[in-house]
């Protein structure tokens, strides 16, 4: 051997930086800079040689014998033995450069665009501008050098040009190789080791050149160290160890939560509000319901097929269509609620709720409790609400007759509710969608519940209640005052006659149907202009007369001068049905029955009234004062049974004879 050469192979080895390059191939994040350095060593002692010999690279046949002496050399300098053969060392980085067909540095000098690339790199190319310039012009001659081939015939051309370029003269090797490949430090020859540039050879600071890209080892998988082998032996089986186990105690976590929530399941079925009930009942008891179904969260999700049959609802509740198992078809309405509400006032409601028996107010059939969620269940009204009908799109005609009987529905509920319950109730929110239409257009009114997602009945205890009433139907009073009192609910009830007359929303071009209304009542040749034009072919004008009187004294502004329920009723059956003018003589016979025992004389005092000529009862004439109040002074339980069984004095026409009364 001579110094730095092998027997066979010409090229010398003796004055590369060896430390340096040993550092840089160590670096398990720099085997492309790595690959780049070995491509420069073999490039820059092929030029070395080429200077004598003007080939490009050495023979073919010491080829072989070149790429064993440089890997040689690498292992004995401390490179690591991989570091050659991840860099594709004699397959991709060769020591003999064969550029389609040229074999010398004439050759290539002379082939087309070289001049370009010998004018484009012959300044000084340590700064970064120029070195751009120099490697562009490069590669647009290898491109159209080589055209489409392989990387290894790229690789060995842009070697082979650096090696004809650099043997003009007059041009800096290491200079050259460090634009070239991106190296810098890259002889030991005038330079100490260190990690400075090397003197006399100035690295230029760019990053990695388009030729320095393409290097061959790039595209070569990664060889790993005995020492990267050794660190995956104890990283890898740590990793697994590591996912065992948080994959256990996830499992463990996972199994835990279901038996919880199981446990939760368990309690939330056996919660008994029967139980709870018994002690929130302090009077009344006798009213306590006994036709109350008492439904598991099961059935509540079987009866709405997994709560997919919605028919509507609002923020707090959501009521769904349903069938029991027993077949009927019911409504239920599904309270969202939280761990911290009390069961102790949802069973309260459910008491509460249970002595309301009217013919005219939606039945509650049931319900259920859970932790999380309350559920009522209600009678099914076939033919929705009173909104649906007025209107939504698409809706089915509404003829009078109906309007008139509806009116008298929902009169005969609101009077149950201020003159038959103890303490007195108070509905806070009579509007269309809260007045459902059964099968045969029965009317009933909704929204008594009083827990969340329910409409706020309130007793007539002395306070300020706060209710959620809609705008267009809250009595003026209510808004200055904020108490409900049974005058508010008879405003409301006096818009809502004055939807169904109309067919008018309540609100409608800012302009409140009340305000809207009163210049055509206070004018009797305009007073058809309030009719719905859908049935201002059927409707009756004094039927018409009857309904705007009643309008305009339930929407008084002063709430002291309008009507009581049971004034308003009277008033319905003795001018719209002239059949039932047996009704007073019911009401004067009902206060004398409450007076205790005094029916006799309360009769008497009937049969002296005054009548005009015809014997009929005198006609309501429209002022207040000339009707007096038919409202009972003596109030029951809402769950006594006297006003709804066979001797109740609850007032009947033949319009609802074939109803069977006013109760279920």
């Amino acid at each position: 051997w001579e110094h730095g050469k092998g027997a066979d192979c010409p090229l010398d080895f003796s004055w590369p930086n060896f430390a340096l390059i040993a550092s840089v191939c160590s670096d398990q994040n720099g085997h492309s800079k790595c690959c780049r350095y070995i491509n420069a060593v073999l490039a820059v002692s092929s030029a070395m040689y080429a200077n004598t010999t003007g080939t490009l690279g050495v023979p073919s046949e010491l080829a072989d014998a070149c790429i064993r002496n440089i890997s040689d050399t690498f292992v004995s300098n401390g490179i690591l033995p991989t570091a050659a053969s991840f860099c594709g060392l004699g397959i991709k980085i060769q020591a003999s450069y064969q550029c389609v067909g040229m074999t010398t540095i004439l050759q290539m000098l002379q082939s087309p665009n070289f001049s370009d690339v010998t004018r484009n790199c012959a300044t000084s190319l340590p700064d970064d501008v120029s070195c751009k310039r120099c490697l562009n012009s490069g590669l647009s001659y290898l491109r159209h050098l080589v055209g489409e081939q392989d990387n290894v015939t790229l690789n060995t051309c842009r070697d082979a040009a650096f090696v004809a370029f650099v043997s003009q003269g007059n041009i800096s090797t290491l200079d050259t190789a460090g634009c070239f490949f991106s190296v810098q430090g890259l002889s030991a020859l005038q330079v100490n080791i260190s990690t400075s540039s090397p003197a006399g050879y100035p690295a230029p600071n760019i990053s990695p050149s388009p030729f320095a890209s393409q290097i061959p080892g790039e595209h070569v998988a990664e060889v790993p160290s005995n020492h990267h082998r050794s660190y995956k032996r104890v990283l890898f089986p740590a990793i697994g160890a590591l996912v065992t186990g948080l994959s256990v105690t996830l499992l463990v976590v996972l199994i835990l939560l279901i038996r919880r929530k199981c446990k939760e399941l368990e309690k939330i079925e056996g919660i008994n509000p029967l139980k709870v009930l018994s002690s929130c009942v302090t009077k009344g008891q006798e009213g306590t319901s006994t036709i109350f179904g008492r439904f598991s969260y099961a059935e509540m999700r079987r009866a709405t097929r997994n709560f997919s049959t919605t028919l509507g609802g609002n923020d707090n509740a959501t009521i769904f269509k349903g069938q029991l198992s027993n077949g009927s078809v019911v409504a239920i309405k599904r309270i969202e609620s939280s761990p911290k509400q009390d069961q102790l006032a949802f069973c309260k409601e459910m008491e509460f709720l249970g002595r309301l028996h009217h013919r005219h107010l939606v039945g509650l059939k049931g319900y259920c409790l859970t932790k999380f969620e309350r559920f009522q269940v209600y009678e099914y009204m076939e033919n929705g609400s009173l909104k649906d009908h007025l209107h939504s799109s698409g809706k089915l005609l509404l003829p009078w007759k109906n309007r008139i009987q509806i009116a008298i529905d929902v009169a005969n509920a609101l009077e149950y509710l201020h003159f038959y319950c103890d303490p007195p109730l108070y509905h806070g929110d009579i509007k269309p969608s809260n007045v459902l239409l059964d099968k045969n257009y029965l009317a009933k009114l909704a929204g008594c519940g009083c827990s969340n997602g329910g409409n706020t009945i309130v007793s007539s205890t002395p306070g300020t209640v706060k209710i959620q009433a809609t705008p267009g139907y809250v009595d003026p009073d209510y808004v200055v005052t904020q108490e409900l009192t049974a005058k508010s609910d008879v405003y409301s009830y006096g818009v809502l006659l004055l939807e169904l007359v109309t067919g008018r929303p309540v609100v409608q071009d800012d302009r409140s149907l009340v305000e809207w209304s009163r210049e055509l009542i206070g004018t009797d040749y305009r007073l058809h202009e309030l009719v719905d034009p859908a049935v201002a072919d059927t409707f009756d004008l004094d039927e018409l007369q009857v309904m705007a009187d009643v309008i305009h004294w339930c929407t008084h502004k002063d709430g002291g001068a309008r009507p009581s329920m049971k004034q308003v009723l009277r008033i319905l059956y003795e001018r719209l049905d002239p059949l039932s003018g047996g009704f007073a003589r019911a009401v004067e016979v009902e206060q004398g029955y409450y007076y205790g025992g005094q029916s006799g004389r309360k009769a008497k005092e009937w049969q002296q009234r005054p009548r005009d000529g015809g014997g009929d009862v005198i006609q309501f004439s429209g002022e207040p004062r000339c009707l007096p109040s038919s409202s009972s002074t003596s109030r029951s339980h809402c769950s006594r049974t006297v006003p709804l069984e066979g001797n109740s004095p609850e007032p009947q026409s033949p319009a609802h004879a074939d109803r069977g009364g006013f109760f279920a």
